[in-house]
């Protein structure tokens, strides 16, 4: 049976694991440095990430970081990134359960959206959407601009004007856009 709770700072090595065997060599070095560093940033709102756990063994992970919009815009939210699940327990809904629990809490702590980059395919199954991305600006250009999707969560309606914000720290790197 899986487990979905809260990543707590002991979970980094198992966080760090599933990351290592979930993605090619050239890319997990990467994601691993981006696991670290949002494991040690301090955010208001916090950064929230989660793991799935069979037997008390990590197999999956999610993290959401806020984003920062300009005063007054009267928005928040977050990106979901980075998903990974260790290669043995994928196409298991290990990672529809993280994303779907992600929704969730995000949903009960109020708030407005939450962005992800990522294959538009995979992502349209939870519910974001083109038009969402195109609301948010992100920091930096995107390498696959149709990869930026978004929800907006709690019943709330889209912005009338596309908001540019900026992201935490972890996430505030060129390369990974």
């Amino acid at each position: 049976m899986i487990t979905i709770r809260l990543a707590q700072e002991t979970d980094l090595a198992s966080i760090q694991k599933v990351i290592e065997t979930a993605f090619s060599d050239e890319e997990n070095k990467v994601i691993m440095n981006l696991a670290a560093d949002l494991s040690k940033e301090t955010t208001s709102p916090s950064i929230r990430s989660l793991v799935a756990e069979v037997d008390n063994h990590v197999i999956g992970y999610v993290s959401c970081s806020p984003i920062f919009l300009k005063p007054g815009s009267g928005f928040s939210g977050y990106i979901l990134a980075p998903l990974a699940v260790s290669p043995e327990h994928q196409k298991q809904g290990v990672g529809s359960n993280l994303i779907n629990s992600g929704i969730d809490l995000l949903t009960k702590e109020d708030a407005d959206a939450l962005l992800v980059y990522g294959d538009p395919s995979y992502c349209e199954r939870f519910g974001f959407k083109e038009e969402v991305g195109r609301s948010f600006v992100p920091p930096y250009p995107l390498q696959y601009p149709v990869g930026w999707t978004g929800m907006m969560l709690n019943d709330t309606a889209l912005p009338e004007e596309p908001i540019k914000f900026e992201c935490v720290t972890a996430l505030s790197k060129p390369d990974l856009w």
